[in-house]
């Protein structure tokens, strides 16, 4: 892991992307793994990248947000996850720092997927990048009026080391800021996976990455370049995909 990026919408100590050793891929290629991820999904599941945080004391992490970004690569209805594991025990009566969430029954950010999924079709895309109000957009944050929602509805859990949170890509989710303690840092580990029916998206990948240099100075994982570079426009993401990156 590294330091973040000197702007960035996170607060954290260290950052690292696709961060995937030989103990990811003998977990993901396990036959006791696939099942249970099967069972949570209902449908089998692609890996697709590795991811590492850590926050010290009174930092404060991801404010609420949902995947659009983490997975602008797949089409707007096609389903992503991510498997979060805190690789410290987490206590909610203590110093926190674990991950709040929102129930999609609540409130749901797939309209996000969609709208954004109109804002970047090929002929509307370039007129609304002209827009001088841009910088104000966030496509991915929640405004003020949706912080209140969130905050209101959140679910916070306790986690022992080798629990886990499994949610989909149109779930709410923040971080919660460590508290001072005797635990310095809290360290997680994220497993990003797709439906295994997933396709490539290049209108979706280009225009939401469009969207971000005009709107953030957040630096993001490169992985849907990388995407772009192997596969298809509407090709099913294969399974070998981690694989098909480094090459």
């Amino acid at each position: 892991m590294k330091n973040p990026p000197r702007v960035y919408s996170g607060e954290f100590s260290k950052i690292g992307y696709d961060v995937e050793e030989t103990v990811t891929h003998d977990i993901y290629s396990s036959t006791n793994f696939q099942y249970v991820m099967r069972q949570l999904a209902h449908n089998g599941l692609t890996f697709m990248q590795g991811i590492a945080f850590e926050i010290k004391a009174n930092q404060k992490g991801f404010p609420w947000h949902h995947d659009i970004y983490s997975f602008c690569y797949i089409r707007p209805e096609d389903l992503g996850y991510t498997l979060w594991i805190p690789l410290d025990p987490i206590n909610t009566k203590e110093q926190h720092g674990g991950m709040a969430y929102v129930s999609r029954q609540v409130y749901s950010a797939r309209n996000y997927f969609t709208l954004i999924s109109q804002l970047v079709q090929p002929d509307k895309l370039y007129e609304f990048l002209q827009n001088q109000d841009l910088s104000n957009y966030d496509f991915q944050c929640a405004d003020q009026g949706e912080n209140l929602i969130l905050d209101n509805n959140k679910i916070e859990d306790n986690f022992e080391v080798g629990d886990a949170l499994f949610i989909d890509k149109f779930v709410w989710h923040k971080s919660c800021a460590l508290k001072a303690g005797p635990l310095p840092s809290r360290m997680a580990y994220v497993m990003r996976f797709v439906d295994s029916q997933s396709r490539h998206s290049k209108v979706f990948l280009e225009g939401t990455y469009s969207l971000l240099e005009a709107t953030s100075k957040d630096v993001q994982s490169d992985m849907g370049y990388k995407m772009a570079n192997v596969l298809k426009d509407g090709e099913i993401i294969p399974d070998n995909f981690v694989t098909l990156k480094r090459s």
